[in-house]
């Protein structure tokens, strides 16, 4: 006897209704792979590429040529493409900073969880903000649309490593080169040698794999019949995978390949036809707002991208924008604009050399081997810049010049484009509240004795002038030595971001102006770190005066990682003229937490205590 007729009626009813709107929306899979720039594949017109499942998904879909990572290194561009917002908006620009996000913000799987999709995540999240922040039905790797309720539609990540950098390490993998060695083109910033030739040739095999491995997943779809019925994605998660490429926000690193295949049932959300070539600028801040127009869902108000795709789809910008902070051990700080022609590059520590030393960097032979050539004479000019301290500006026609070696920022015929460009990445600083300018050690103090997260920290006014703060910084900008009286006023300024980026601007112009110096030496007793340690950086490089007093305070006495990361980095700087003592430094690493339960009450240290323990550990062994 059916006791319950009307409710089961009703059960019916929805299961049909939860069908029928499935069927109405796209599923949707991103594949992605890891350090590959467009020009390494088959479908950007490399002819020693074997990439049958990318050509294939290139013939169905539509190649996009200007598609950009905002960032060149993976955790701060998956922190782009996972909240649709540039991380240095809220202070997540630095790789694996672990930075609390405002509330009012979720990740893009949460909203296509609320509009009722399945998200999976197989199984890379390497996030610069919290690793377990809600979203995702299942990340790990086991994670499969395969999984999901019935009826349900999905969106389902699969990443693969085969390409990744350390593919090229010979201490961790061995990959035997499948191009003949003469075929293979050296990029003009790289030394032609042997090392970089093989290198590269070994690359290919790589590809050839990540190609099979893509196959496999849409063989997936095919097999189930929902090939269809689901959107694909293709796109590498930033450039790579040479020195110079990853890590730099050089065409080479920030350009990626982007390919989307979409179904006949769903062309109406696609602008372009299928087997054409887009030419719109397209970056990863754009990625989320895209996927939520295709789900059909609300795009947040706090999405600083725009969707290409899909009923929400809104115009084009002029400019994708990059950005560079503290690649692993390393603190750098750079912003790029770039138009698809033209690459703008905005050096704000020029003191420093493009090319620091990173320890996964120099596990790649050829880096190791294109520094020894360079310190024995003999690289040429375009060669020997990576090493070289980075000029203030720099402009690249990319058409004319793709490998980026002929800076053009100082060229008369093109200085409206560089006026052009340098106003566009002002006007994107002001307009998305850099937190950048922050001393990461500053933004780490700001955010324990405030309670206030970094998002807060730069809309207000008083704690952040970002004006006032950008004018610092910009002091040198068509001004050069005549800049010194604004540098001079900005170390007496009261505010310790304007210090700092007067005491940075004196280190780019080297100055050994007597009432700069006077000043520099009272910011040595500053009682902020980054201020102690630039001032004591700069009066070392000039042979004025001893830093490691206050490197070594630093270094024993901070309970603050980023300023002791900080101090081991200007000590690096230095140690030809002033070595470093073993003693202190092996100190120094036992202070580091020694528990979880220490290293819980610290999460702005959370498991990243490696970087500086990297940079000590490289000092020891006396490169």
């Amino acid at each position: 006897m059916n006791r319950f007729p009307l409710f089961r009626s009703l059960v019916a009813y929805l299961a049909v209704a939860v069908t029928a709107i499935a069927a109405d929306r796209p599923n949707i899979v991103w594949i992605t792979s890891e350090d590959n720039s467009p020009d390494y594949l088959g479908p950007y017109g490399n002819p020693h590429a074997n990439t049958p499942t990318l050509d294939r998904l290139a013939a169905e879909g539509v190649v996009y040529e200007h598609a950009y990572a905002n960032a060149a290194v993976c955790g701060p561009a998956r922190t782009v493409l996972i909240t649709g917002t540039y991380p240095y908006t809220f202070g997540g620009e630095h790789m694996r900073s672990q930075v609390p996000m405002p509330k009012n913000m979720k990740i893009y799987p949460q909203y296509l969880r609320e509009a009722g999709y399945y998200t999976t995540n197989n199984s890379k999240q390497d996030y610069n903000i919290d690793q377990n922040t809600p979203g995702w039905d299942e990340s790990s790797r086991n994670a499969h649309w395969k999984n999901r309720p019935e009826g349900k539609p999905f969106f389902a990540i699969f990443n693969t490593n085969l390409t990744h950098e350390s593919c090229l390490h010979p201490i961790r993998h061995t990959v035997e080169a499948n191009v003949p060695l003469d075929k293979i083109r050296v990029p003009a910033y790289l030394p032609d040698t042997a090392t970089v030739r093989e290198r590269i040739s070994a690359y290919y095999t790589r590809i050839n794999e990540m190609d099979s491995y893509m196959g496999n997943r849409i063989k997936e779809l095919e097999d189930a019949g929902l090939l269809e019925d689901t959107i694909i994605f293709y796109y590498s998660d930033h450039g790579g995978i040479m020195p110079r490429s990853k890590r730099f926000i050089y065409d080479s690193g920030t350009h990626v390949p982007l390919i989307v295949r979409v179904p006949e049932k769903w062309a109406h959300l696609m602008p372009h036809k299928a087997g054409s070539r887009a030419e719109e600028i397209v970056g990863f801040v754009d990625f989320a707002p895209t996927l939520l127009s295709l789900a059909g869902a609300d795009i947040p108000v706090h999405m600083q991208g725009r969707a290409f795709l899909g009923e929400k789809r809104s115009p084009a910008p002029q400019y994708a924008y990059t950005f560079r902070a503290r690649a692993d051990e390393r603190i750098d700080f750079k912003r790029g604009v770039t138009d698809g022609k033209f690459n703008y590059i905005r050096n704000y520590l020029a003191y420093l050399p493009t090319g620091q030393r990173v320890d996964y960097l120099w596990d790649n032979p050829a880096t190791p081997e294109w520094e020894r050539l360079f310190r024995e004479g003999k690289t040429n000019a375009a060669q020997s810049a990576f090493f070289q301290p980075a000029p203030l500006e720099e402009l690249f026609d990319l058409e004319k010049d793709p490998d980026e070696v002929n800076n053009l920022a100082n060229d008369p015929a093109y200085r409206d484009v560089l006026l052009r460009m340098r106003e566009a990445n002002h006007k994107h600083i002001l307009d998305t509240f850099d937190t950048g300018f922050i001393p990461e050690s500053l933004l780490v103090e700001w955010t324990r004795s405030s309670g206030k997260i970094p998002f807060n920290i730069s809309r207000d006014r008083d704690q952040y002038p970002l004006m006032k703060i950008l004018n610092m910084a910009d002091a040198l900008l068509d001004k050069g030595e005549s800049a010194l009286p604004d540098l001079v006023k900005g170390l007496r300024d009261p505010h310790p971001v304007v210090q700092y980026w007067a005491l940075v601007n004196c280190l780019v112009l080297k100055t050994e102006d007597e009432q700069a110096l006077r000043l520099i030496n009272a910011r040595t007793r500053s009682p902020v770190a980054a201020n102690r340690i630039a001032a004591a950086e700069h009066l070392a490089r000039i042979g004025k005066k001893d830093p490691r007093p206050v490197l070594n305070d630093v270094l024993l006495n901070s309970p603050n990682v980023m300023a002791r990361l900080h101090a081991i980095n200007a000590m690096d700087h230095v140690r030809a003229g002033y070595p470093y003592n073993q003693r202190v430094l092996k100190t120094s690493q036992s202070l580091w937490p020694s528990n979880a339960k220490e290293l819980s009450a610290a999460p702005w240290m959370g498991r990243y205590k490696a970087y500086d323990v990297r940079v000590m550990e490289f000092m020891e062994k006396g490169h």
